[in-house]
């Protein structure tokens, strides 16, 4: 009786708090929300609020965030929001620094979460919402040819230094020159006219020393130094000797099957994709990889990052409410069994965590990365066309179609044409 009671207790504490309350939350579908369906009724026992969790595919969320969050309407609480969406949705969130403490969870620190990680909420100078998922460039490397005792002893005799996970992008090479002896590819890029190749453009030219955009005074301004963009485009050329075959146009389908094949040496990975690496119905290198930060460059590890976040509409009449279930989704012992089920958290205690890590080993190459993490030049509305210009010039200067000096000359005149055009 004495249980009933309390029970019944902490379910009156719920709905003072928060009275009858149902928030409407829109993300998309996949593996890491779905473990979020799994747990829903944790949350909504912990804090008496229903959730209408609305799951659709990931590339009808512009669109329906587009036609259901205004300046003036929410058809929503909580929208989750691509970074590179973020630009235009900004003005419409609540700012995370407004969001209210939480009443049953704890509001989630800056601290928590790698700060890197965090900015992809970033906009006009002010985080507007709370990273949900730690998309970044992990770079996978294969342990079991770092550690074979007769590579190592060659490695050693030809370069002088230890054979080991790549620190940097001239032993990378280094080691990449050494498996083109063995039959194995020292690397693969991401050559396939996507937005991948943008990615990698950007990694390399901040790796190498120069952003290729700015904010400054809250406009965009191009900072690209051309020597240093010719620098990273060569090496990548030079990368390129020791790719696949089909090299000059490889997407995802393909550098998983490389990799997955035993067939490649090192190279990045986005961490949604990893799991197919360690799945013994897929792979024949299960188990066999050392996850980390990508290899330093002259000046820099820069891992690219491409997170989603969770915004609060300004319109939205249950803040508190939202908050809440943001707070728990990030929370340590919701995280727990969220990654469990499929979630990958964000929060760098989560990421490092042993338990975790004994079936999720690449969790700690992401929390690596995430202390590296860089940005596309994606806070702006036109960023697509943007983009577009960067992923042409930078595709034609590595696959040896144009000059590269004449297409990071077009790559700057054609991007400032559109700064101009817009008024930025």
């Amino acid at each position: 009786m004495k249980k009933l009671l309390v029970v019944l207790f902490l379910a009156l504490l719920c709905l003072t708090a928060f009275g009858a309350t149902t928030i409407k939350v829109l993300a998309w579908d996949d593996a890491h929300t779905q473990a979020w369906v799994a747990n829903l009724k944790d949350f909504e026992k912990a804090t008496g609020i229903k959730v209408d969790l609305e799951l659709i595919p990931s590339g009808s969320m512009l669109q329906k965030t587009s036609l259901n969050v205004t300046e003036n309407r929410a058809n929503y609480d909580l929208v989750a929001i691509d970074e590179g969406n973020v630009a235009k949705f900004g003005d419409l969130l609540v700012p995370y620094s407004k969001w209210p403490e939480g009443k049953t969870f704890k509001k989630i620190s800056t601290t928590e979460i790698p700060q890197a990680i965090f900015e992809a909420a970033l906009w006009k100078g002010e985080i507007q919402g709370i990273p949900i998922n730690g998309n970044v460039y992990v770079w996978i490397t294969r342990e079991d040819l770092v550690e074979n005792p007769q590579y190592k002893k060659e490695f050693m005799e030809k370069f002088g230094y230890e054979l080991r996970v790549p620190e940097t992008l001239d032993q990378l090479a280094n080691m990449a020159e050494f498996f083109g002896t063995k039959g194995i590819y020292g690397w693969a890029p991401f050559t396939k006219n996507t937005e991948g190749a943008t990615c990698e453009a950007i990694m390399f030219f901040e790796a190498f020393g120069t952003h290729f955009m700015q904010d400054v005074a809250g406009k965009y301004v191009i900072t690209l130094d051309k020597e240093k963009a010719l620098e990273a485009i060569l090496f990548y050329r030079r990368l390129m000797q020791y790719a696949p075959p089909g090299a000059n146009d490889m997407g995802h389908a393909e550098r998983i099957a490389a990799f997955s094949d035993g067939k490649v040496f090192s190279m990045f990975q986005w961490p949604g994709i990893i799991p197919s690496h360690e799945n013994e119905d897929e792979s024949l290198v299960v188990g066999k990889i050392v996850y980390t930060a990508p290899p330093a460059g002259p000046s820099a590890r820069a891992a690219v990052r491409g997170c989603w976040i969770f915004g609060i509409p300004k319109a939205s009449t249950n803040v508190s409410a939202a908050a809440e279930f943001a707070y728990w989704l990030n929370s340590y012992d919701a995280g727990m069994k969220l990654a469990e089920d499929g979630m990958t958290p964000v929060r760098t205690d989560l990421l490092t965590n042993p338990v975790l890590l004994e079936t999720k080993p690449w969790y700690e190459g992401m929390a690596e990365s995430g202390l590296f993490a860089v940005s596309r030049p994606n806070r702006s509305v036109y960023y697509p066309e943007i983009s577009e210009q960067i992923k042409v010039n930078w595709l034609a200067a590595v696959l040896g179609t144009v000059d590269p000096a004449i297409a990071i000359d077009n790559m700057v005149n054609q991007v400032q044409a559109l700064l101009d055009k817009y008024g930025n």
